[in-house]
């Protein structure tokens, strides 16, 4: 090669690798200022992004809207974001972001310790200027697959979310969010869920308008219950469960589930306004089990706090509604019902801390009796250690029992105060 030649490739090669090292300062100085600029704020909404070996904070609502720029989509692709819901995976779907999270878990603190857990999540969302995304969302678990259409409007703390899920069949709801139940292969589920409500995240602060339609379980088996035999511990005689006489059932409604006779196995907008208080950070937990589902509690799915759990009890308090009937229910939860200190059942309770029938026990101390369900064995250590009762509680069961005429309840409110069992 002449030495004109040679020179001419020493000169194409410095200028090629002038070429790739100013390329790599240029994109190391634009994630440098990318990074920097994306530093969040004390108070600032943020995660993690991991940059080759380094990983550090980001600002999540600049980082949203840095994904969302054309420029920024040869630095983001590929990316992996690690938030709450699990590792999601940055990709770019022409004019719109793409998130795909697989596995991915839902955190819900209301319902226990452990998450629910979901195959795969995409997320499809597109920009419309001023921090303004629309998109759609849609979580599967093998075939089944919910769809959820989303509006959000980005400000620095945080983001207000609107979400809606069009009239969607039960029965894939539960084949995504309960594909690991033991009663999965078996239940036959009907109906159908729709939904719109309103989110601030990362607050985790909602709102929910939910439609259910004609919503119907098959094949768990609860029938048998019809003629099932109590346990020994609860029987205080031979037989079957205490009849429905008498003002213990009737206090048992008035202090667990005012609107038993109405609903069907479960209470919407109590189930909505407990999980909805439960999400407060430092705030008591609320309940919202009708009885219905304190009897699937105590008959098939155990008291674990986890969502499958509080799945399946649903799907069993809906069956039960059917099979048992309203009659039976109230039968076998007053039969079944822990009394604190090993006691088990109306009738063994009533003779243990009353020393008589359940069948013959009064307005005020069945109030009292049925007071003591929330929290037995902590309300008879009280009763014992003091010899009080919590007089309010009593009032309050008692204002709500019916029937009761006028005369009656006039006379139950002036024995609470003196009252003893």
């Amino acid at each position: 090669m002449s030495l004109k030649r040679r020179t001419l490739l020493h000169r194409l090669v410095f200028m090629l690798a002038f070429a790739t090292l100013a390329a790599l300062a240029f994109t190391a100085a634009l994630v440098a200022v990318a990074l920097q600029a994306l530093t969040p704020e004390p108070d600032e909404w943020r995660t993690s992004i991991r940059v080759g070996p380094w990983q550090r904070e980001v600002s999540l609502p600049g980082l949203i809207r840095w994904a969302a720029h054309p420029l920024a989509a040869p630095l983001l692709e590929g990316r992996t974001l690690h938030g709450r819901w699990g590792d999601w995976r940055l990709l770019r779907a022409g004019p719109q972001l793409q998130a795909v999270c697989a596995p991915c878990w839902l955190q819900i603190d209301a319902l226990g310790p452990t998450p629910l857990q979901l195959s795969s999540a995409r997320l499809l969302a597109q920009h419309e200027g001023a921090g303004r995304f629309v998109g759609n969302m849609s979580l599967a678990e093998g075939t089944q697959q919910v769809d959820l259409a989303f509006s959000a409007q980005l400000q620095r703390r945080g983001a207000d979310v609107r979400l809606s899920m069009p009239a969607t069949p039960m029965a894939t709801l539960v084949g995504v969010f309960g594909h690991d139940l033991p009663e999965a292969a078996t239940a036959q589920v009907g109906g159908t869920l729709a939904f719109v409500a309103t989110a601030r995240w990362p607050d985790g602060t909602w709102q929910a308008r939910p439609v259910i339609s004609d919503f119907s379980v098959d094949g768990l088996g609860t029938e048998r219950l019809l003629s099932v035999q109590l346990p020994p511990a609860c029987r205080a005689t031979a037989g079957d469960a205490p009849p429905l006489g008498g003002w213990l059932p009737r206090a048992l409604v008035a202090a667990e589930d005012a609107r038993f006779y109405e609903h069907p196995g479960y209470e919407l907008d109590q189930l909505l306004a407990a999980g909805a208080h439960n999400q407060r950070e430092g705030a008591p937990l609320r309940g919202a089990s009708t009885l219905t589902q304190q009897l699937a509690k105590l008959t098939m799915t155990g008291d674990d706090r986890n969502p499958a759990r509080k799945l399946r009890e649903l799907l069993y308090a809906v069956e039960m509604e059917r099979t048992l009937g309203k009659a039976r229910i109230l039968q076998l939860y007053l039969a079944l019902a822990p009394w604190g200190d090993g006691v088990c059942g109306a009738e063994r309770a009533a003779q243990v801390y009353l020393g008589k029938s359940a069948s013959k026990v009064g307005p005020v101390s069945a109030a009292w009796l049925v007071s003591l369900l929330r929290n037995p064995d902590a309300q008879l250590q009280h009763y014992g250690q003091l010899k009080d009762i919590d007089r309010d509680r009593v009032r309050q069961i008692l204002a709500g029992m019916r029937p009761m005429s006028a005369a009656q309840r006039a006379l139950a409110n002036e024995q609470v105060a003196e009252w003893l069992p």
